[in-house]
């Protein structure tokens, strides 16, 4: 994996399929009902931050990952420790990812599949992907992503031929002031899911051109950040604020309600596909990354050999994380409030901190 070098344009793709993902499909900040939007480009101003903050310690210690250079700013025995926390964490993001993909494809088609076998059949994917390395998935990135752009053309043309957008929904503009946005905002959309690119420190070193990792990340956050506010206002406009915040996939039912002519109906399938791209790849960075922190902290010369018995972890936990989806949500809401800002946002900018203190006395 050392030697594997990915391109601006193959780093592109990966945040843009990562950062859709399951946001794409999923309600995210429906605290802030029919302003939603407002609060997603709130949002996005912090999610480029803390991409330029992941980015400086890429340019700081080229080639270094982030479990190594985690080391060399707080000393070998508390960098260690601190990184070793993050495996446990890219696994368990990992296995809500793929639970919330599995429940998907269960509620919409598969209602007589057990979930083991559907979650099993995506893990068997990535594991295969993963061993490839780094440099095959992101260029895997490069076709999917196009494919993930039709898919999301013909999605808005068939809703918008449909004539079941009505714009009155996403009104009154602001009912409650500026405070529910924000809130919303940060540090909730802020955290999923821009602060999820955590992991992409352990993907950058891997850049071969490192000067342009900054620009190619904020203009893959900006788009993906437009594609997020347009795709959730579509759905409210449709939905209404009160029905996306109760609706498990708001975009599935939205996609349902499509009836063209009493001809184009059933368009299920194009919510599915993107739902499973963007998991698919979002797994598969986790685990890269798990592998990546694992591989440096333990000294293993062959990482692919972590790829099986962390595709099994991952695969099980999927199943034992939640006996239900409310259940799931609930532990997921707890998550992203209180779990992970401090390794998205509070470590990193420790490590920031502590960097610019040696630097400045060394």
């Amino acid at each position: 994996m050392a030697k594997e070098r990915i391109g601006v344009k193959e780093l592109f793709a990966l945040i843009i399929l990562f950062e859709l993902g399951t946001a794409l499909v999923i309600p995210i900040g429906f605290a802030a009902g029919q302003n939603v939007w407002a609060s997603i480009l709130l949002a996005l101003i912090g999610g480029i931050l803390l991409f330029l903050l992941y980015n400086y310690f890429a340019i700081r210690y080229p080639g270094l990952s982030f479990s190594l250079y985690t080391q060399k700013i707080l000393g070998k025995y508390i960098g260690w420790a601190i990184s070793l926390l993050y495996i446990p964490l890219f696994i368990y993001i990992a296995a809500r990812d793929l639970r919330e993909a599995g429940g998907l494809l269960l509620a919409s088609t598969y209602d007589r599949t057990p979930l083991f076998a559907i979650n099993a059949l995506m893990m068997i994917a990535v594991i295969y992907t993963v061993r490839k390395g780094i440099e095959v998935l992101a260029r895997m990135a490069e076709i999917y992503l196009i494919i993930m752009i039709v898919l999301g053309v013909l999605g808005n043309i068939f809703v918008l031929a449909s004539g079941i957008i009505e714009p009155k929904n996403l009104l009154p503009l602001f009912p409650h002031g500026l405070k529910p946005i924000l809130t919303t905002a940060y540090p909730n959309i802020l955290i999923f899911p821009f602060g999820e690119m955590v992991c992409f420190t352990t993907i950058l070193p891997y850049l071969n051109k490192p000067q342009l990792g900054k620009k190619t990340g904020v203009v893959a956050l900006i788009f993906t950040g437009i594609l997020l506010c347009w795709t959730h206002a579509l759905q409210i406009s449709v939905l209404g604020a009160d029905m996306y915040s109760r609706a498990t996939f708001p975009l599935f039912v939205t996609i349902s309600k499509v009836n063209i002519a009493d001809f184009l109906q059933r368009l299920d399938p194009i919510v599915i596909l993107a739902l499973i791209i963007g998991v698919f790849f979002k797994i598969s960075i986790y685990c890269f990354a798990a592998i990546n922190v694992a591989a440096h902290l333990f000294k293993i010369e062959k990482p692919n050999k972590l790829v099986l018995p962390t595709g099994i972890i991952i695969l099980f936990l999927s199943i034992l994380i939640a006996i239900s989806a409310i259940e799931h949500f609930e532990e997921g809401a707890f998550i992203i409030r209180y779990i992970l800002p401090i390794f998205c946002v509070g470590i990193p900018v420790i490590l920031f901190v502590v960097d610019l203190v040696r630097k400045r006395f060394s």
